[in-house]
Parts: C-alpha cells; structure tokens; sequence
C-alpha cells in the first residue's frame, strides 16, 4: 500500500472517529475535564510522578487522567498491529501516530459542536483552552499549542524517512 494513502486511513480511521468520540463524551470540557473526579477514568494513576513530571514538561499538557491511557494504550496496540501485519516500516508508524496525535486534537477543536472551542483554541493563552500549556504566537492575536508544531513536523520528517525506507 502506498504509504501516502497509509497515513490518510490511519487519520480518517483513527484521529477523526477519536475527536468525534471525545466530543461525544467530554462536550464542552476537553481533556477529560468534565469526567466525574472519583470516577477511575476522571483519575490520574500518574499525577505526581517522575514519569508524569516527564510527559507533562514534553507535551505541555496537564497530567493524562486514565482515560488517555486507557485510549492511548489502544492506540499503541493498533499501531503494533499495523506494523506487524501491515506495514513494517517503523517510520511510517512513528509518522502516523503523531499525526493522529495532531489531527486528533485538531478535530476535536475543529468540529466541536458544543461551543466555539476552534476560535478559543486561536486565542490561546488568552482564550479558555486550559489544558495547553504552551503557544506559538502566529498572528497578531492568533496562536497555535507548541505541541501542534511537535506533532505535525515530527509526523511529516518521519513520513519522510519512511518514503525512504520502502
């Protein structure tokens, strides 16, 4: 399969069905921020951690709740799945899971329909997304998280390295 194709499957297939289910759960209170805090998935098994102290200072997120493990614990499996059985090329896997990251939490804010959460998003540290924690200024009064910078471009140097690799 082309690896162009590969990578627009996994995100149709993962990243959007991922934002739409999400949206469907959370609403309006992304990163689980309306889950019920005694509720084992509105929990963070990490919080306090070294390994937490690590994955929040990379991402520039709050801490994930076991929620995001329990689907990245998913996520992870698919991705070894595809490369066992479908692609074997490690850098298209590697490609394809930050940019599911990326469009996944794109699509969340792009089609939420429980509020306008694409033009807080733009507003950045100025508007009501608390959950990023770090923004690249790209407008006059527009911003983007620094982990969409993250996750696009190592998603697209790997899709690179992996037209290589065939």
């Amino acid at each position: 399969m082309n690896i162009y194709l590969f990578y627009i499957l996994n995100i149709l297939l993962l990243a959007i069905p991922m934002a739409l289910i999400e949206i469907s759960i959370e609403k309006d209170k992304g990163w689980g921020g309306g889950f019920p805090k005694d509720k084992w998935y509105g929990k963070s098994l990490l919080k306090g951690t070294w390994f937490d102290k690590i994955i929040t200072r990379v991402t520039k997120f709050e801490s994930p709740l076991n929620f995001h493990l329990i689907v990245m614990g998913v996520f992870h499996l698919i991705f070894i799945f595809e490369y066992v059985f479908l692609s074997q090329n490690l850098f298209l896997i590697i490609a394809c899971y930050f940019g599911v990251n990326f469009f996944a939490d794109l699509s969340w804010f792009s089609f939420n329909w429980y509020f306008d959460s694409l033009t807080q998003l733009l507003k950045g540290p100025k508007g009501s997304i608390g959950w990023h924690k770090s923004w690249v200024k790209t407008g006059k009064e527009t911003y983007i998280p620094t982990t969409y910078l993250m996750w696009f471009g190592i998603s697209l140097h790997f899709l690179i390295l992996a037209n290589f690799w065939r």
